[in-house]
């Protein structure tokens, strides 16, 4: 009886390791989990600064056709201005004429400018946050990069404590079973000796 209680407890204990070791092992798998959904985010991350950058293209490439605009308003406030010194020799409203084109071309240049300077600040904003996300994109590829790794070692240590807890377990098993084996024979030779001892005659 002492036995069999015994045989009860190694298997209760060992079945209590083994719901542990699976217990830990599905942390294990949560924790990979959690590591490939942090890649993802990585990979968004990096998609995300693909299309920042592509912003950003497009805003140097509004900036330079800004820069042309610019150009093409000062030679036309130039041809404005020769135009107003050629509208000098002709009457009062050929100079009206002329004033209110240097006009036309100051305002266009005051637009381009802005333009210009609109551009350049979207430009510098743009710039600043695709910084910011891949700051953001390096932190979270390194922390998948430690998480995966964590999980893996952990999963490992887990294999290695289930292997050798059935290990452990088997060999209680075989100690048991010689257990019960040379109980059962010691009962058998008792029972041969109980008989002999009633029955002596038959010795002869």
């Amino acid at each position: 009886m002492v036995l069999i209680g015994g045989r009860k407890k190694l298997e209760r204990a060992a079945q209590d390791a083994l719901g542990r070791a699976e217990a830990a092992e599905a942390s294990a798998s949560e924790a990979e989990e959690r590591a490939e959904r942090a890649q993802m985010r990585a990979v968004l991350a990096a998609s995300e600064r693909e299309a920042a950058i592509a912003r950003a293209d497009q805003a140097e490439r509004e900036r330079d056709q800004a820069l042309e605009r610019a150009r093409e308003a000062d030679a036309a406030r130039e041809a404005a201005e020769q135009q107003t010194e050629r509208a000098r020799q002709d009457t009062e409203h050929a100079e009206q004429q002329a004033a209110a084109a240097v006009q036309r071309a100051e305002q266009a240049d005051a637009r381009a400018r802005d333009a210009v300077d609109r551009a350049e600040q979207q430009a510098r904003s743009e710039r600043a946050q695709l910084e910011r996300e891949l700051d953001a994109e390096h932190g979270a590829r390194e922390t998948a990069g430690l998480e995966r790794g964590e999980a893996q070692a952990a999963l490992e240590a887990e294999w290695r404590l289930r292997a050798q807890l059935e290990a452990e377990l088997a060999t209680s098993k075989k100690r048991l079973d010689a257990a019960e084996k040379a109980r059962d024979a010691a009962i058998a030779a008792r029972a041969q000796g109980a008989t002999r001892a009633a029955n002596p005659r038959r010795k002869r």
